[in-house]
């Protein structure tokens, strides 16, 4: 049996020829890759402490219950539709009439993180990170403040509706209270049920009171792409270049039946070897030459991956499918 190292000199040229064009292959889909930007907006979570009389927190240990309701918020298709328009997200899906693949792609490129620590023993959220992902250094920022604003807007107006109706139970449990000592006429009933009823109508209240949210650090114009990682993938490229030239090598050594040794002449025949005549190759300096004359193609692939990255940047369509970088 052949070793590796004869096996691979018989079929250098192969395994050069395949490494060559699968590297080439990756490195052009990797320069070819879009850019991409992400950016960060940090909101504070202020809490009201623990406090007595109208001071006190109506809604204490709610928060992660109002975060994942305004996080399922943020995430509906409505609300991300919106969003798309606003910012104009995504054009060459909503080109092809692939609305909801938009939507999914503009869900995964949303997250936001809590920050937690220890308040009153227990881990509480003091804070959270949105960040969004695109293409556009400039859009990117945009979008995780328009995110970051929703999230305080809508908090506020949870904590209104809940102190409005944690105030309305209690106005209605005095109610209850006084018709037993007084009739329905009575001015301070009347102008309880007046209150009621006000209430009912423009549910607000003058302080609310509960865990409020506020911007504490804004997004910024993103500088650097944080996607792709093109090194990491041109070493993929590589490795995988390499994998593939032994296989094509392995194959091309399983499918050759010619004899390269006495040895394998004579486990195939027993009929007796009479004269072996040597490899007629080339010469040390030829090859050198060989190689010499193969470097103006080397030449040529890399200026042809070059060319493919600047073409693809300016094919949006093409962009967009190998638009997804590293996390």
């Amino acid at each position: 049996m052949a070793s590796a190292a004869l096996i691979l000199r018989r079929h250098a040229r192969l395994a050069a020829v395949v490494f060559v064009v699968v590297f080439a292959g990756a490195a052009t889909v990797a320069m070819s890759l879009p850019d991409v930007y992400s950016a960060r907006a940090t909101v504070l979570v202020e809490h009201p402490g623990t406090t007595e009389g109208a001071g006190k927190s109506l809604i204490a240990g709610e928060l992660e219950t109002r975060l994942q309701t305004i996080g399922q918020e943020v995430l509906s298709q409505a609300r991300l539709t919106a969003l798309m328009e606003s910012f104009n997200l995504y054009p060459e899906l909503r080109e092809w009439g692939a609305h909801a693949a938009a939507v999914e792609r503009l869900r995964r490129d949303i997250q936001v993180k809590p920050v937690r620590a220890e308040l009153a023993g227990r881990p509480t959220t003091v804070a959270f990170g949105i960040t969004f992902r695109t293409r556009d250094p400039e859009t990117v920022a945009r979008v995780a403040n328009a995110l970051a604003a929703f999230y305080v807007e809508e908090n506020a107006k949870m904590l209104v509706r809940q102190a409005s109706a944690a105030r309305l139970t209690r106005l209605n449990q005095e109610l209850v209270q006084m018709k037993e000592v007084y009739t329905s006429q009575h001015p301070d009933v009347i102008r309880l049920k007046a209150e009621i009823a006000a209430l009912e109508r423009s549910p607000k209240v003058t302080v609310a009171v509960g865990e409020e949210f506020r911007i504490l650090d804004p997004a910024v114009p993103a500088r650097t792409a944080v996607a792709p990682q093109r090194l990491l993938f041109m070493l993929f490229g590589g490795g995988l270049g390499l994998g593939v030239a032994a296989l094509a090598v392995l194959l091309a050594d399983h499918l050759d039946g010619s004899f390269h040794t006495v040895e394998e002449l004579q486990a195939f025949s027993r009929l007796p070897v009479l004269a072996t005549i040597p490899q007629i190759g080339v010469s040390g300096r030829n090859r050198q030459r060989l190689w010499l004359a193969a470097a103006p193609i080397a030449l040529g692939l890399v200026l042809v991956v070059l060319a493919s990255y600047h073409i693809a940047s300016g094919n949006d369509q093409l962009a967009f499918l190998f638009s997804r970088g590293a996390p």
